[in-house]
């Protein structure tokens, strides 16, 4: 069992470090943020607490995108997979449900939502099934991914 964690927590470190230099080399260092919570936040909590507050509180239970970023139009919803752009998608479509709902969303100002995956490689249904969901893919590749 050990192991077994210890590969998972290999892997999250990987993806990661993957996310970070990705939007290192894309975004500004003021134009993004990572490992953002997504989802409601129970009113009783916002009722009893302020929103700042709630979150805190409440952050624990909430799910999170690898990263968003904002330009003046756009709100960008960006999830990385180094080994399972499928887990990718499907999160991607969930976390933009999910979006629509958070009221802490940092920097959203009514921004029209987007949708990025970032992957090391792309196989011929992964990017169709991309631009079916409205997906754009991003390729985007590391020599100490290969590792």
């Amino acid at each position: 069992m050990l192991l077994h964690y210890q590969v998972r927590t290999m892997r999250a470190e990987r993806e990661r470090r993957y996310i970070a230099e990705f939007m290192a080399e894309t975004f500004r260092p003021d134009q993004y943020m990572l490992n953002v919570p997504l989802g409601e936040i129970p009113k009783e909590l916002v009722e009893l607490h302020g929103i700042t507050e709630a979150a805190a509180v409440f952050r624990p239970s909430r799910r999170r995108i690898d990263a968003v970023a904002w330009t003046m139009h756009s709100y960008i919803l960006i999830e990385a997979k180094i080994r399972d752009p499928l887990e990718g998608l499907g999160r991607l479509n969930t976390y933009y449900r999910m979006a629509q709902r958070t009221p802490d969303l940092p920097e959203y100002r009514g921004q029209a939502f987007e949708k990025w995956l970032v992957v090391p490689y792309s196989l011929s249904w992964i990017t169709q099934a991309a631009h079916d969901d409205n997906i754009k893919l991003h390729i985007f590749w590391r020599d100490w991914i290969a590792d």
